[in-house]
C-alpha cells in the first residue's frame, strides 16, 4: 500500500500544498522552501498517531502563521491528509482489505482509497494544542466506525523510516545510535556459551595485565582511594584490556574499514562522505530487518532521506541516485544535489517554489510530455546540467555567442549568476526550437524568458515561446528580439564597429572589402574574422566585455540590457 499524495494546510512555513507521490519522489528547491517540512507532516500522521491519546499536544511552532500579529493559539488548524490508493484492481494484499476494512472506500473504477487527516488546533478548554487522527470518506468527510486501533494498523502497513540530513557516524554507529543500536540489542548469546566466552576473556584479560607488573603498582594506589572516600568493596580496582562481560562486549562492537594494504580503520577515522554514507547504507539494513522482524509481510515501508548527498564525490552522488530507483518500499528524497537528481526519473521530481508566499509544486506529468520531449529534456538539462533545475529563471538564447556573451554582461551590471539564481540555455540545437524546455521550465514553476536574434528565424523562436504565455501575458513579457541579425552585430551597430576592426589587420579589411560590396555581408565578413582572428566565440566575448568596462557598462546594447532586468525580475518574483 503506497501513498499516493499529500495534502499539508497551515503546517509550518506551508499555508497550503497538494503534492502527488510516485514510488520514487524527489524534493527540490530552495533552502526553506518547505522540502523537510513535506517530511516531517507525513511522520508526523504516520508515527505521532501511532498509539496517541487524544490529548496528543502539537507544538506551537508547528502552526503556520501568516502575519506578525497572528498567534499558534487564532492560527488555522493544521490539516495533514494522506490518500493512500491502488494503481491496479488487486494490487492491495487480502491482509489489509480485511484489516483495514472499516477505512477503505471503493471508486468507480474498483480501486480502494485510504484518507487520513490530521488535525491540529489550540482548545481553549484544555489550554493545549490538540491533535485528531481520523479516517475521511471520498469527499472529505469524517468516517466513524474507524477505531483508534486502526490507526496503529495503517502504521503498521505503511511504517516510516526517517534518516535526518544531519549524520554523525560517532553518534549513529554508537550504543545509544536510533538504528544500530536495534542491532546490538537483538544479539542473545546461549547461557552456556556466554560463561564460556567470558571465561576466556577473563584469561585473556589477565594475560595481557600481567604482562606489565606497574599495572598493579597502578591498580594498589588508585585502590587506596578507599581510604578517603567509600569504595564499597574491599578489593575495588580491576583493569580490563578487553571488555570481560558479554554485554560489555557487544556495546563496543565496532565497523571497521579495510584500507588497500589491508590495514583497518574504525569507520569514524575516515572522511564525512565515507561516514555519511555508512549511515546511509545503516539505515537501509534497519529498515530490511525492522520489517522481516516487526511488521507484517503485506507493510510497504516509505524511506524518506534527507539530503543523501552529504559530503559525497560527484561520482558517489550519481551512483547513489541511481541506486535509489532500485530500493524496496516508496522512497521520499530532499536534494540540493545536481548530480543526484541527473540519475533519478525526471517524472520524479517535485520542484518546491513560492510566490507572493504560498508554496507550489512543479513537476512533469508524463502525459503533457511526448518520449521525445522527454529525451530532450535529459539530453539538454537532467543528465547533463541537473544544476540547472536549481535556478529561479532560465534564459533560454538563439545561440553559442549569447550563451558565452549573456553571463559576462549580468557580471557587468552587477549582478551574480549565483546570487541572482538564474541559468543560460542555448536552445538553437533542441527540437521544435526550445519548446521541450519551456515547457519543462513551466511545468516546474521555473521562470523563464527568451531572447533571440532579430530576424526571421529569430521571430520563429519568439512565436512558438509565445504560445506558452499564461494568465494574459503579452509576449513581451517573456520574449525579446535584439534590435540586430545577432548579438556581434548588436554590439556594432552600437558603437564597438571600431573596436571590432581594431582586431583585423588593415590588409585582412581592404581583402573583404574588396570582396564584398553589399555593406551587410561586408560587416558581416568583419566580424566573422574578427571572432576568428581572437580565437573564437567565447574569446570574443570575452573581448568585447573588456572594452565594455573601459567604456563603462552604460555602452552594453539597451536591447541586452532590459533582457537583463527582465530576469533579474523574474528571479527575484
Amino acid at each position: 500500500m503506497k501513498l499516493k499524495e499529500v495534502t499539508i494546510e497551515n503546517f509550518r512555513s506551508i499555508k497550503s500544498l497538494d503534492i502527488p507521490l510516485d514510488d520514487l519522489t524527489v524534493l527540490i528547491g530552495e533552502n526553506n522552501i518547505g522540502k523537510s517540512t513535506v517530511l516531517e507532516a507525513i511522520r508526523i500522521a504516520l508515527t505521532r498517531g501511532y498509539g496517541a491519546k487524544r490529548g496528543w499536544q502539537f507544538s506551537e511552532y508547528d502552526f503556520h502563521l501568516d502575519c506578525a500579529e497572528a498567534t499558534p493559539q487564532s492560527a488555522e488548524p493544521i490539516s495533514i491528509i494522506l490518500h493512500f490508493a491502488e494503481k491496479n484492481q488487486d494490487e492491495w494484499p487480502s491482509a489489509i482489505i480485511q484489516q483495514m476494512n472499516e477505512c477503505i472506500q471503493l471508486d468507480n473504477d474498483g480501486l480502494y482509497h485510504i484518507w487520513l487527516r490530521v488535525k491540529g488546533e489550540y482548545q481553549q478548554t484544555t489550554s493545549s494544542f490538540e491533535g485528531k487522527w481520523i479516517f475521511l470518506n471520498e469527499v472529505g468527510n469524517e468516517l466513524t466506525k474507524p477505531k483508534q486501533s486502526d490507526v496503529n494498523m495503517l502504521s503498521r502497513f505503511v511504517p516510516m523510516f526517517f534518516l535526518s540530513a544531519l549524520r554523525d557516524a560517532t553518534q549513529e554507529f554508537s550504543q545509544r545510535g536510533q538504528f544500530w543500536s536495534g542491532f546490538l540489542k537483538s544479539i542473545q548469546v546461549p547461557e552456556d556459551k556466554r560463561q564460556e566466552i567470558e571465561r576466556m576473556l577473563m584469561e585473556v584479560n589477565s594475560y595481557v595485565i600481567d604482562a606489565n607488573d606497574g599495572l598493579s603498582e597502578v591498580s594498589s594506589k588508585i585502590a587506596e582511594a578507599g581510604k578517603h572516600i567509600p569504595l564499597g568493596s574491599i578489593d575495588p580496582v580491576v583493569l580490563e584490556a578487553v571488555p570481560t562481560r558479554i554485554f560489555d562486549m557487544v556495546g563496543k562492537i565496532q565497523v571497521h574499514l579495510k584500507s588497500n594494504n589491508g590495514a583497518k580503520l574504525p569507520i569514524q577515522r575516515y572522511g564525512e562522505g565515507t561516514q555519511s554514507l555508512a549511515v546511509l547504507m545503516l539505515f537501509q539494513a534497519f529498515a530490511a530487518i525492522s520489517l522481516n522482524e516487526i511488521y507484517t509481510p503485506e507493510s510497504t515501508p516509505i524511506l524518506a532521506l534527507e539530503e543523501p548527498e552529504a559530503h559525497l564525490h560527484p561520482s558517489a552522488i550519481r551512483s547513489l541516485g541511481s541506486l535509489l530507483v532500485t530500493l524496496a518500499g516508496q522512497l521520499l528524497v530532499t536534494s540540493h544535489s545536481g548530480d543526484l537528481v541527473s540519475r533519478v526519473p525526471v517524472t520524479s521530481l517535485r520542484r518546491l517554489y513560492k510566490i507572493n508566499g504560498d508554496t507550489r509544486v512543479g513537476r512533469i506529468e508524463t502525459g503533457n510530455f511526448t518520449p521525445r520531449e522527454i529525451q530532450a529534456i535529459n539530453y539538454n538539462i537532467r543528465l547533463t546540467r541537473g544544476h540547472y533545475l536549481f535556478s529561479r529563471c532560465w534564459l533560454f538564447v538563439e545561440g553559442e555567442s549569447d550563451f558565452h556573451f549573456m553571463p559576462l554582461i549580468f557580471e557587468l551590471m552587477g549582478f551574480s549568476q549565483d546570487d541572482i539564481s538564474f541559468s543560460v540555455i542555448e536552445i538553437s540545437q533542441v527540437i521544435k526550437k526550445g519548446e521541450p524546455l519551456i515547457k519543462f521550465a513551466q511545468s516546474l514553476g521555473i521562470q523563464w524568458f527568451l531572447m533571440a536574434d532579430g530576424d526571421a528565424e529569430g521571430q520563429s523562436y519568439v512565436d512558438r515561446a509565445s504560445q506558452y504565455c499564461t494568465n494574459g501575458e503579452q509576449p513581451s513579457v517573456r520574449t525579446k528580439l535584439l534590435n540586430s541579425i545577432d548579438i556581434e552585430h548588436e554590439f556594432w551597430n552600437n558603437g564597438f564597429d571600431d573596436f571590432i576592426r581594431s582586431k583585423l589587420t588593415e590588409t585582412q579589411i581592404n581583402r573583404i572589402k574588396l570582396n564584398h560590396n553589399d555593406p551587410d555581408e561586408e560587416i558581416k565578413q568583419l566580424i566573422k574574422s574578427a571572432i576568428k582572428k581572437v580565437g573564437g566565440k567565447p574569446a570574443f566575448a570575452q573581448e568585447i566585455m573588456q572594452e565594455v568596462e573601459n567604456k563603462g557598462v552604460a555602452s552594453i546594447p539597451q536591447v541586452l540590457k532590459d533582457v537583463v532586468n527582465n530576469v533579474v525580475q523574474m528571479a527575484g518574483g
